[in-house]
């Protein structure tokens, strides 16, 4: 079978510069990188004016023709598909009240209708079809047909191959079958799987999470690279998933901070990135693998800065190690309730009932019992949070600082300067029965916590995913964990740290693993100079005395900003009501609108902007498997009238507390009904079908 190039043959020649003169009117930098490519190191395979293959130097892709191929291989996939498959969402499991209600509402229209959900969403509404690697594209007809996607995402990490392809596949009659199916089509071609991985993430953002339940992932080829990218669609997937950020967690944290930030005199700590320091740094963690680590830590302690994260404090002082810095993100009463019980268990160290010694490092938005335990507070301010977008004004907040206190830990020692950083029970999961926590943690010695408390959910931590192990093997994970193992790789490669992950958990790329039995202090080095150390910190945070902070803040701008958005809501609800014709329409003009009042109004939107983003998120599950259209219809109709119910119980609510954040004034009593939560569910009757 000859090697040909395209240009001698005119047939296979004029097919490729036609599907070039198409692309380019969909994505003209991809076609020009197409263009570029003028001396690839693959080969067309061409037989009778129709490219049957690729030579790929010591062999080719497919070594048959490309058509008997991807029959095969559809047919195989098509019989035992790779899907995307979101799990119901459980009222139980969500701590806003208002997606609760939701929740609850759909499950019991469930219960009352002739047949139950279906359980995959059908084709036409199998949400995305990722085809991971192109080859030559003689599969794309079938697959499309088959699975009748509202998106198409086609992946190709080896450029070339994309165009051989432009001289396979007729893309300008792909285009139009995709467009009579409603289909959009989008294009990821990059060479490093790291930075596909990067254009899809944007991609899947433009698309919106409804779109997620019911996806197919086809890798058409087997290299290392289609590999990953299908590894990470299936983890970037699941932490889209997840809810982020809600109105009654939002408006606490508003609560919070203004409490905060006028109770007492702090330090704020800016988010810019210091000098470098030539210091080593470790940061603890809570998992499981701390307990085996513990003697290193201790080898290490007195030429080292130790920073302990969340429930890891317990762990530590268990040990005898008192960490110089602690951290904490959290903004509920739990992690108030938590150091509590780590307080009482050390009550012989600290007998003044606060952690001397230990200096606070956490998110103004803490719960304010979590800074009367200590003495010395600094405080941070958080991206994208309500709180910091209307009271930040004229300050660097601190990005990467989620899901997990050990991520603002690592963040917090690398924008001080700390280059040289250790991790220790920074496992993001867990091997094979090794629990989910330190032994030594809250969740086993509280009896709370071991009773059904507010801690026990740790006890019951879920891990479906597996994932690389630092130390080789794999470890049981979950989207929260790979999140978490997102956060550090970011900040490890944002600020060029020298990361040495010393936790037996997940591997995270940049960190070298590096057992706690190899790591010691080198020899005759000077102890740290932790009154130095000290000083340091003093000089890189600014301080504000009790209640001076609010003076620089626009407080009268955050409460007009409310008002506006307010009105400008109902009327984008008012037209969406009219024009979206389904569930995937009205969240994509929700989030639209929402994208912009956030860039006009800023945290007042943020405040209200988790609960009405999750709305259509939650209720597409039910709507993606109703039984049939009529089923869709009904309930689609049902949910923009419980959504505007819960829009409205929001801003009822926003509106009280911006009279309060007005006259700063005491928090509000959060023992009151959530009125957004209420009024869904005495407004609004069940509609059934």
């Amino acid at each position: 079978m000859p090697v040909s190039d395209p240009e001698s043959d005119t047939a296979v020649a004029a097919l490729r510069a036609r599907n070039l003169q198409f692309l380019a009117g969909l994505d003209p930098a991809l076609a020009a990188r197409l263009r570029a490519i003028v001396s690839p190191l693959t080969r067309p395979v061409i037989a009778d004016g129709t490219v049957i293959d690729i030579d790929l130097g010591e062999g080719r892709l497919y070594n048959c023709p490309a058509d008997a191929f991807a029959a095969e291989q559809v047919a195989a996939f098509l019989a035992q598909p790779t899907r995307l498959l979101v799990n119901a969402p459980a009222a139980e499991k969500l701590m806003d009240p208002c997606s609760a209600e939701l929740v609850r509402r759909f499950e019991a229209a469930a219960a009352s209708a002739d047949a139950p959900p279906l359980a995959a969403p059908p084709p036409g509404r199998s949400g995305i079809l990722f085809l991971v690697g192109l080859g030559l594209g003689r599969h794309l007809d079938a697959l499309i047909a088959a699975t009748a996607p509202r998106h198409v995402v086609l992946v190709e990490p080896l450029t070339e191959f994309l165009l051989h392809a432009m001289a396979a596949t007729d893309w300008r009659a792909l285009h139009a079958t995709c467009g009579s199916l409603g289909a959009a089509l989008h294009f990821v071609a990059e060479g490093d799987p790291a930075a596909c991985v990067a254009r899809l993430e944007t991609v899947m953002s433009g698309i919106g999470e409804t779109a997620i339940d019911g996806s197919h992932i086809y890798v058409h080829y087997a290299a290392p690279a289609t590999r990953e990218i299908a590894d990470r669609i299936h983890q970037f997937a699941g932490m889209r998933t997840i809810l982020k950020g809600y109105f009654a967690d939002e408006r606490l944290m508003v609560e919070n901070t203004t409490a905060n930030v006028t109770a007492r005199d702090f330090r704020l700590l800016d988010g810019g990135a210091r000098p470098a320091l030539d210091v080593p740094a470790i940061v603890v963690g809570s998992g499981p693998s701390l307990d085996a680590s513990i003697d290193a830590i201790r080898r290490c302690r007195d030429h080292a800065v130790v920073i302990s994260a969340g429930s890891a404090l317990q762990a530590l002082l268990h040990h005898g190690i008192v960490p110089d810095w602690h951290v904490e993100k959290e903004n509920s009463t739990v992690s108030a309730e938590r150091l509590r019980h780590i307080m009482a268990r050390n009550r012989d160290r600290f007998p003044t009932g606060r952690f001397a010694g230990v200096r606070l490092i956490a998110s103004s938005t803490v719960d304010p019992g979590v800074v009367d335990l200590f003495d010395d507070i600094t405080f941070f301010l958080r991206t994208s949070l309500s709180s910091t977008a209307m009271f930040g004004a004229g300050h660097a907040a601190l990005d990467g600082t989620s899901p997990f206190s050990a991520n603002a830990a690592l963040t917090i020692v690398a924008i001080l300067g700390f280059r040289d950083v250790f991790l220790f029970g920074c496992d993001c999961g867990a091997r094979s029965g090794a629990g989910h926590h330190s032994r030594n943690t809250v969740y086993y010695t509280r009896a709370e916590s071991r009773d059904g408390g507010r801690d026990a959910g740790a006890g019951r931590v879920e891990f479906p995913q597996t994932a690389p192990a630092n130390f080789g093997g794999t470890v049981d994970t979950n989207a929260y964990f790979l999140w978490s193992r997102r956060t550090y790789e970011q900040v490890i490669a944002a600020l060029s740290l020298r990361a040495h992950n010393c936790s037996d958990g997940i591997a995270i790329a940049g960190a070298t693993a590096l057992a706690p039995d190899d790591l010691a202090p080198e020899a005759g080095g000077a102890p740290l100079d932790r009154t130095a150390l000290a000083a340091y910190l003093d000089g890189a945070t600014r301080w504000y005395p009790a209640g001076g902070y609010l003076d620089g803040q626009d407080v009268a701008g955050a409460v007009a900003g409310w008002r506006s958005f307010a009105a400008a809501l109902r009327t984008t609800l008012d037209r969406l009501d009219g024009e979206a014709g389904d569930i995937h329409a009205f969240h994509r003009g929700l989030a639209v609108f929402l994208d912009a009042a956030e860039k006009r109004w800023g945290g007042p939107v943020v405040l209200a902007g988790g609960t009405l983003r999750a709305q259509p998120v939650l209720a597409s599950w039910w709507l993606n498997r109703a039984p049939d259209a009529s089923r869709a219809a009904a309930l689609f109709a049902d949910f923009r009238t419980a959504c505007r119910a819960t829009a409205e119980g929001v801003l009822a609510e926003g509106d009280a507390l911006m009279a309060r954040v007005a006259e700063r004034g005491a928090p509000l009593d959060l023992s009151a009904p959530d009125t957004a939560a209420s009024v869904l569910a005495a407004a609004v009757p069940m509609q059934r079908t």
